[in-house]
């Protein structure tokens, strides 16, 4: 559902042109500079980034993908600049309004963290399996709430803080992971494993083989291939791998996960591509692009390092990704959604 949503763009902090995007906006790298991209590549990165984060604060997966401090959706410049009122040229800064359903996502957690005695702040309480219940509690099917379709036996608050949670038959709560990009079978949960998305030819004259081989499918959510990793000729580790499904894990009767759930605080890759400081969640990747002032050594005040969202994050290294098996004992009795219902075939 999420390939054709809307993202309706605002002006951000800094931008105080009189549309979000003005007409006259162009990039802002000269077209003979090395790391140049078309306006065109440029605003389909930003709706792809602004997409991403809508997804992330729609489906949370980590206390830290719901933000609460303004602006609620990222302040984003993808390299267009244009001419202000007066006469200046200036960045052109663009954000998204937060979605209702972010929004009430949030609502619930403040409320519960307001009944419980000293009201302490809701990301004090929320864990991972109670936002899946908030997920499918919000969620429709065929008019009416999803949650209908789960018995009393089935939801609990193990915890006592007034945020329910799906119970496996261990009476144990259910987690998930939104991207699962580190889990192994990944690749292989496609509908079609014949798809010509699925698989390319190689040269014909490749000495090695001249038959189709496997490759990861790309981002549906980005057909243009916009992601700042296909055009980081320097860290060519960055480029995305395939989309993941979401992995839903019950941990078994050891009452251990077997997989990661959370990122690694404060993780770095290739020195520029980290995690913002504090954060453990795949909405906060510093992501280096090419038109920031680390890659091209350019020094106006309004360029920076992006910080956006990254299922794929760290890219090049899935043991570190969120779904990737850490410790294969504890992995023995998970059960998860994708060794269910013919995901194997």
């Amino acid at each position: 559902e999420y390939e054709n949503y809307p993202i309706q763009f605002a002006r951000g902090l800094g931008n105080d042109f009189a549309n979000p995007i003005p007409g006259n906006a162009t990039e802002y790298l000269p077209e003979a500079t090395a790391g140049f991209e078309s306006k065109g590549i440029l605003l389909e990165r930003l709706r792809v980034m602004l997409l991403r984060e809508m997804i992330a604060q729609e489906m949370p997966d980590h206390q830290q993908d719901i933000k609460d401090v303004p602006p609620v959706v990222k302040n984003y410049w993808t390299g267009l600049v244009a001419r202000r009122p007066n006469n200046n040229i200036g960045p052109v800064m663009v954000t998204a309004s937060e979605s209702p359903r972010a929004a009430r996502l949030k609502s619930r957690l403040i409320q519960a963290a307001s009944a419980l005695q000293n009201s302490p702040p809701w990301r004090s309480i929320v864990n991972n399996p109670e936002l899946l219940y908030l997920v499918v509690e919000d969620s429709t099917l065929n008019g009416s709430s999803a949650i209908e379709l789960f018995g009393k036996t089935e939801i609990g608050d193990t915890d006592g803080d007034g945020l329910l949670e799906l119970l496996d038959s261990n009476r144990r709560p259910i987690h998930w992971v939104r991207w699962p990009t580190g889990f192994p079978e990944t690749t292989r949960f496609h509908p079609d494993l014949l798809d010509p998305s699925f698989n390319e030819r190689p040269p014909i004259n490749d000495p090695v083989q001249e038959t189709f081989k496997n490759y990861v499918f790309g981002d549906p959510l980005d057909p243009r291939k916009s992601d700042p990793g296909y055009r980081l000729t320097a860290l060519p580790t960055l480029k995305p791998g395939a989309m993941a499904f979401p992995l839903v894990i019950s941990p078994g009767l050891d009452a251990q996960l077997g997989v990661r759930i959370e990122l690694t605080a404060g993780f770095t890759q290739e020195g520029r591509y980290r995690l913002a400081p504090g954060s453990s969640s795949t909405s906060d990747v510093i992501m280096p692009v090419p038109y920031d002032f680390e890659t091209t050594g350019l020094q106006p005040p309004f360029l920076y390092t992006l910080t956006m969202c990254d299922p794929w994050f760290p890219r090049g290294l899935p043991t570190q990704r969120l779904g990737a098996v850490v410790n294969p004992k504890f992995f023995e009795d998970d059960i998860t959604n994708y060794s269910i219902n013919g995901a194997y075939q």
